[in-house]
Order: C-alpha cells, then sequence, then structure tokens
C-alpha cells in the first residue's frame, strides 16, 4: 500500500519539469540576445583621386605646329624623243646632279645633218630665184619705153604707106607688111607691160617659196639639235629609261629629272590652324618650318597655300620652299616639319597632360571637383625639340583659375579630387 501512494505523488512533478527548463532556456537566451554588442555602422565615403594643379597665365608666345609632308619639286619632266634615232650616248645615270643646258643623252644625228643639207639648198635655190626675178623686172623696165618706141615708129611707118598707097605711088603690100610689123610690136609691148605689172605678184610667189625652204631648214635644224638631248633646269636625274644602241622612235620617254631649283614640301596644314596662317599671308608675315632627314637640318618658306582641297582631309595644303638642304634631300621622301607661327599675348601654356584629346581641359570648382572647358588648341612651345607646353587660347578662363595636369583615365565631370601638396 505505501509504495503506490509514492508514485502517484511523484508524477505532477515530472509533468512540469520540462517547461521549466524551457521556460529557464528561453529567458537565457533572450537575455544573450539583449546583452549582444551592437556593430558600429560603416561610413561611406567618396574617393578624392590625387591631382596635380597649375593656375591659369596668360603671356606672349610663339607656337609651332607640327606638320607631316613630302618633298617635291613643281617641275618634273619625263624628256621624249623627237626624232626616230639611234641613241649614241647616255652621259647621265640615275641620281647624277645636271646643269640647265647640259647634254644628257646624244642621237644618232647623220639623217638629221643629211636632211638639213638639203633644206639649207633649197634656201639657196630660192634666193636664186628671187634675185632672178629682181633683174628681170629691172630689164623689163629698161626695154619698156624702147617696146613704146618702136610701136611708134611701127605705126608711123604704117601711116606713111597708108598716103602712099592712097596717091598711088606705093604698093599695098609693102602696107599690109607695115601692119603686120606694128601689130606684132603691140603685142611685143603689151606682154612687155604685162609682165612689169606682174613682178610683184611673181616676187611675192618666190619670197614665199623661200620663206617655205627657210622654215623647213629650221625644222631641219631644230631636228638636229634634237639629236642632243639637254636638261631644261638645274636638276637631278630620277631614271634613265634607254641605254646605248636602241632605236629610239618619236615620243619614246628617255629620262626623267626635276628641277632642284623648285624643290618644296607639301605638307597638310590642319583646319583649326588655317585662321592664324591666312591672317599672317595676309599681314605679309614669312611663315617658316624645319625638320630633318636623315640628320640634314631642312627649312622652308611658305610659299602658297593649294588651290584645291580634297573632301577627305581635314585641311589644306601647304607648299614651303625649301631654303636649306635642297642639294642634300631628294624628291619623294616624307619628313615631319615644325611650323613657326606667329607670336600671340593671350596664350595660355600648360602641360601636355592638362589636355584631353585636342580642345578640353579640367579646372576645379569650389567644392574641389573637376569641370570641363572646351579651349583652342593654337600650338606648341618646344625646347630642344621637345613639347614643354601646350599653347591654348581660352579667354573664357579668368586668370589664376586652377587647372588639372593630371591625366587621369576616369575624367568626367564632377569627379572630386584633391591637389597634391607641392615638395
Amino acid at each position: 500500500m505505501t509504495s503506490d501512494t509514492n508514485t502517484g505523488k511523484s508524477t505532477p512533478r515530472k509533468r512540469w519539469l520540462p517547461l521549466v527548463i524551457l521556460l529557464v532556456a528561453a529567458g537565457a537566451a533572450a537575455a544573450l540576445i539583449a546583452t549582444k554588442p551592437k556593430p558600429t555602422p560603416v561610413q561611406v565615403s567618396e574617393r578624392a583621386w590625387l591631382v596635380s594643379v597649375e593656375q591659369v597665365e596668360r603671356a606672349r608666345h610663339s607656337p609651332t605646329v607640327t606638320l607631316y609632308g613630302k618633298v617635291e619639286s613643281l617641275w618634273s619632266s619625263q624628256l621624249t624623243a623627237g626624232i626616230t634615232a639611234d641613241v649614241n650616248e647616255v652621259l647621265v645615270v640615275e641620281g647624277d646632279r645636271v646643269e640647265k643646258g647640259q647634254v644628257l643623252i646624244r642621237l644618232d644625228d647623220r639623217d638629221a645633218r643629211l636632211q638639213l643639207a638639203q633644206r639649207e639648198a633649197e634656201l639657196k635655190q630660192a634666193d636664186a630665184r628671187i634675185v632672178s626675178e629682181k633683174r628681170r623686172q629691172e630689164a623689163n623696165l629698161e626695154s619698156l619705153p624702147r617696146e613704146r618706141r618702136l610701136l611708134g615708129l611701127a605705126r608711123s611707118e604704117v601711116k606713111r604707106l597708108q598716103d602712099l598707097v592712097a596717091k598711088k605711088v606705093g604698093a599695098q603690100s609693102q602696107l599690109d607688111t607695115a601692119r603686120q610689123a606694128s601689130e606684132k610690136q603691140a603685142i611685143t609691148l603689151a606682154a612687155r607691160e604685162q609682165a612689169v605689172d606682174e613682178h610683184e605678184a611673181r616676187l611675192a610667189e618666190v619670197e614665199a617659196a623661200r620663206a617655205r625652204a627657210e622654215a623647213l631648214r629650221d625644222q631641219a635644224q631644230l631636228e638636229l639639235e634634237r639629236s642632243a638631248i639637254a636638261s631644261p633646269f638645274n636638276g637631278r636625274i630620277a631614271r634613265v629609261q634607254v641605254s646605248p644602241g636602241r632605236r629610239a622612235r618619236v615620243g619614246d620617254p628617255l629620262i626623267q629629272l626635276y628641277d632642284t631649283d623648285e624643290l618644296v614640301i607639301r605638307a597638310q596644314i590642319p583646319s583649326r590652324h588655317l585662321p592664324q596662317v591666312r591672317a599672317a599671308i595676309d599681314a605679309g608675315r614669312p611663315l617658316t618650318v624645319h625638320g630633318t632627314i636623315d640628320g640634314i637640318a631642312v627649312e622652308g618658306k611658305l610659299r602658297s597655300l593649294a588651290g584645291e582641297a580634297s573632301s577627305s582631309t581635314g585641311g589644306v595644303d601647304g607648299l614651303f620652299t625649301v631654303t636649306r638642304g635642297a642639294t642634300q634631300i631628294s624628291q619623294g621622301r616624307f619628313l615631319r616639319v615644325e611650323l613657326n607661327l606667329p607670336a600671340r599675348n593671350d596664350l595660355i601654356a600648360l602641360p601636355p597632360e592638362a589636355v584631353y584629346g585636342t580642345d578640353r581641359i579640367y579646372v576645379i570648382d569650389s567644392e574641389s571637383r573637376m569641370r570641363p572647358k572646351r579651349v583652342e588648341r593654337i600650338g606648341e612651345a618646344r625646347r630642344q625639340g621637345k613639347v614643354a607646353r601646350v599653347l591654348i587660347h581660352a579667354p573664357q578662363l579668368e586668370p589664376g583659375t586652377t587647372v588639372v595636369t593630371t591625366q587621369l583615365p576616369n575624367a568626367l565631370d564632377g569627379l572630386l579630387v584633391r591637389v597634391a601638396e607641392e615638395r
């Protein structure tokens, strides 16, 4: 009986024990959560890019512009054969320098000499005809009065015989003979007068024949001269296209050469620099270029702007007469030259890194942020052949404006920067 009673009393206590444990665990968990340390919130700040800067200063500078050009000659010629003949001598080779009038190639001139001799003989024959015609006229003028007197005598004889026949003391046969002689003399006089009147026409004819003979003689002389191919100017041989023994026909190319006294550098001037170039031309200011080819110093002076520009190019070609180095350079060479523009007072010099593209720089506002500005790139200021500064024209920039001189790949409007401290 005792054991049954103890069993019945312990049953409710076992039921409440798990519930108590759960409540205790929940309280402990809540206490742990309530007492957990709170993390400090992270403050996200915008990155400021480190840059170098300069202050805007206006000054007088002489801009230079880099151009790329080609050496050309204003006069390049391909000499051709003026007669059909064999090539006897070739006196030059490619690259030789020649003077005006110097013989370059000699052709066989025997046929030309024979033709000239024939034409000279024809000219002498024409001269003889002119002399003969003039003497004939002199003789006609001298004989004309005599012919007239003879006609007068013949007519007087006819009249005398007519009177005798009328008086029955003269023979009719004598009168007829006298009349016949008178008519013959009249014909002779008319022929003489006609010869005198036609003298000018005959003289003009023989003089025209002489002029034709003289022209043929001169043509033969010219063909003889064409057997010696001479240089038309001081130049340089570009190419020899014949060799001795070859048969040259009229029009066959013989040799190519170009004028070394008229060498120019053809270089395209970008459109943005054309207003300055044209203003200098209008003001009479000389514009010069300088550069090097194979270590040879080359200089030139602007002669003119090209009269035609292609729509596919961004400028106009300038022709610069070579004033230095012309005797040492060859036609067709490419080179880089520096064009010297007139000095200006309102230019700003900045490092090359300050310019983005061709016409943009960045300034720093009061909140240390970059702001883009459009500028006009005028040229460069060079020292010892290297670009030291880029020259720009920006009238909207006030003196003292802070310009970013660091080339940032992510540069954009509003980018936060901080200025590097100068050391």
